[in-house]
């Protein structure tokens, strides 16, 4: 059996929380659910703990079938800083978090996974949790960075193809997770989110696909592939956050 790695959230040492530690001690067994899950703290803005977290994958299980690029730590504001300033008082360090902890961070981890794991075997799936950057614009560090994460997506995808190595961007809907809740109320959560487990799914879909080449340099909406792959919620829906926003925009 191939082993699956997915970084679940990077950000700088010197600002680790009490979230971080809870994370780290309940990762490994999940009762109910198949699989075995090792945690390895690793800061993946970090190339030399990259590097010896992708050497130590290749000494236990020899090789790596699928990489996941979820890290993500641009959220954490910039200390002093409100959230959404006007547009000309954005701290520049908030662009330099998102990209560092993004954009950076994958293309890191996935170069070093092609070099020590992927590239010498010829075989493997890079898939990368996005956002697209559709009209109009948001907020602009958020824009700025996520267009490098799937501009990376692309560059990779088309230069990897030969290889028969697919990278696959996808951009899941409004999620309800923890962080959500720090600027949302339930009412305005409740019937218009989605739980992490159903991109989840969709990802242990794309990368069981055997023809997931198809897909390879693009970025995609859970719903629709949740569609083609016969996905679901936990509560059975099949949600299709992006369509649903960028029709009440008239897109």
């Amino acid at each position: 059996m191939g082993h699956l790695h997915g970084p679940q959230h990077t950000r700088p040492q010197h600002a680790a929380t009490a979230a971080d530690g809870h994370h780290r001690r309940h990762a490994g067994r999940h009762p109910g659910r198949r699989g075995q899950g090792e945690a390895v703290a690793c800061d993946h803005t970090e190339e030399v703990q990259v590097r010896t977290l992708l050497e130590g994958i290749a000494a236990r299980h020899g090789r790596l079938d699928v990489l996941v690029n979820n890290a993500w730590g641009g959220h954490d504001p910039v200390e002093g800083t409100p959230r959404r300033p006007v547009i000309w008082d954005e701290p520049p360090g908030q662009l330099r978090n998102m990209l560092l902890a993004g954009a950076y961070g994958d293309y890191v981890t996935s170069l070093l996974a092609l070099k020590h794991l992927m590239g010498p075997a010829g075989r493997g799936v890079i898939l990368s949790t996005t956002w697209h950057t559709d009209e109009p614009p948001g907020w602009l560090p958020y824009e700025v960075s996520k267009a490098a994460k799937n501009r990376l997506v692309y560059a990779l995808g088309t230069q990897l193809r030969e290889q028969g190595i697919a990278v696959v961007g996808l951009a899941p809907g409004w999620m309800h997770t923890e962080l959500m809740e720090l600027y949302h109320t339930p009412e305005e959560l409740s019937g218009h989110t989605e739980t992490p487990h159903y991109a989840a799914r969709v990802l242990v879909a794309l990368a069981s696909d055997p023809d997931v080449l198809r897909h390879t340099g693009q970025v995609l909406d859970v719903g629709p592939l949740a569609r083609l792959y016969g996905c679901t919620d936990l509560d059975g829906r099949q949600p299709d956050w992006n369509a649903q926003r960028r029709a009440a925009q008239g897109a």
